[in-house]
Parts: structure tokens; C-alpha cells; sequence
């Protein structure tokens, strides 16, 4: 494969997950919200993590697409998103992953008892890399602020990707109620608004 060849590989990939990564992430926060495939603690959704753990795979092109553009104007900062958000993408799909293999490890046998101790206490080991999960929205919080002062997107794109970012963790990592049922969705309804018009427009300069 030439490097030619290459290019409009990547391109094509990155056209594709503009559209698909957003749609889906906003899907699996849907599935939740109805409460289709809810765990017993009815704090997530093995379906929704089903759709979460593909719509993060695409958010790596995203994000490294997006560094890129702010790499443009603000060079040090985009290489800044572009390592946060690929760690935060990778892990989030973990994350995401990770609801399915409870729901398949529960209807193997696993015990309440067993998720309650993980849950109290996960253990350095897995909070070494889970930790890099809020990486994600912050990544999004970060390339927002960016784009506001390079002037290069439109502003209201940029103060969608920060209040996605805000509202997604007040969801996923306080569990508050609201939050769960409200800021959750909405979040990733910003993310579908603003990185599907960055899509469109992608895919017109091109």
C-alpha cells in the first residue's frame, strides 16, 4: 500500500467516523435512558454498552482529526488532545465494553456480592488504567476552549464540544439521577450536533 493509498484510507475512515461515532454514542445513551438491558443497579446498560463501546472506536479518528486542525493555529495544545484523547477513547471503550462482560458474567453465576466488592473496591491494578477514562470528555472540554480562541470552527461548535464534555462525567461519574436521565443524553446529543456539522464540512473542503 503506497503512502497515497494510505491517505485516502485514513481520510475515509475519518469521514465515516464523524458521522457514525456521534450517532451511535448518542444511541447508547438513548438505550439507557429508555432503560433497555439495564444492569441490577440500574446505573447502566449492557445494550448501551453495546453501542458506546463501537461509537468510541470511531471517536479515535475524531479526535486525532480534530488535534490535527488544532495543531494548525496551536501546536502544542494539539498534541495535547491528541495523546488525552486517544488514551481516553481506548479506555472508554473498556469502559463501555465492560457492561457487557458484567451482564455476561452475571447470567454465568457471578454473585451481587462479588460486584459489590468490586465496586467498593476495584484495586489499584484496574484503576491504573481505568483512570484514564474521564480523559475522553475532557479531551473534548480542552479541543473546545482551543477552537474558541483559534477562531478556526464556529463558536457555537466549540461551546457544544465543552458542555459535552462538562455534562457527560456528571453522569457516568457522580451517578447523579439528573444527570443519568438528562445531562447524560444531552451530552452526547452536543457531540452528535457539533462533530457531524464538523463531518459536513470535512467532507465539503475535501
Amino acid at each position: 500500500m503506497n503512502n497515497t493509498t494510505k491517505a485516502t484510507a485514513l481520510k475515509t475512515i475519518t469521514k465515516f467516523s464523524f458521522f457514525t461515532g456521534p450517532i451511535l454514542l448518542f444511541l447508547s445513551a438513548m438505550t439507557f435512558s429508555f432503560g433497555i438491558g439495564l444492569l441490577p443497579n440500574g446505573q447502566t446498560s449492557y445494550v448501551e454498552g453495546i453501542f458506546g463501546s463501537f461509537a468510541l472506536i470511531f471517536f479515535v479518528p475524531i479526535y486525532l482529526e480534530l488535534s490535527n486542525q488544532l495543531s494548525a493555529t496551536h501546536r502544542k495544545l494539539g498534541l495535547v488532545t491528541a495523546f488525552t484523547g486517544l488514551c481516553g477513547a481506548v479506555v472508554g471503550v473498556s469502559h463501555e465494553l465492560f457492561r457487557v462482560i458484567e451482564w455476561t458474567l452475571r447470567n454465568y453465576g457471578a454473585t451481587e456480592e462479588v460486584w459489590t466488592k468490586f465496586y467498593t473496591n476495584p484495586g489499584l491494578e484496574y484503576l491504573l488504567v481505568a483512570l484514564l477514562g474521564p480523559l475522553f470528555p475532557l479531551t473534548s472540554i480542552i479541543l473546545g476552549a482551543g477552537f474558541l480562541k483559534a477562531k478556526t470552527l464556529p463558536s457555537w461548535i466549540s461551546v457544544l464540544l465543552i458542555l459535552a464534555g462538562i455534562g457527560f462525567p456528571l453522569a457516568q461519574v457522580l451517578e447523579w439521577e439528573v444527570g443519568l436521565k438528562v445531562t447524560y443524553p444531552l451530552a452526547t446529543l452536543f457531540w452528535m450536533i457539533s462533530l457531524v456539522t464538523i463531518g459536513l464540512k470535512y467532507l465539503s473542503r475535501e
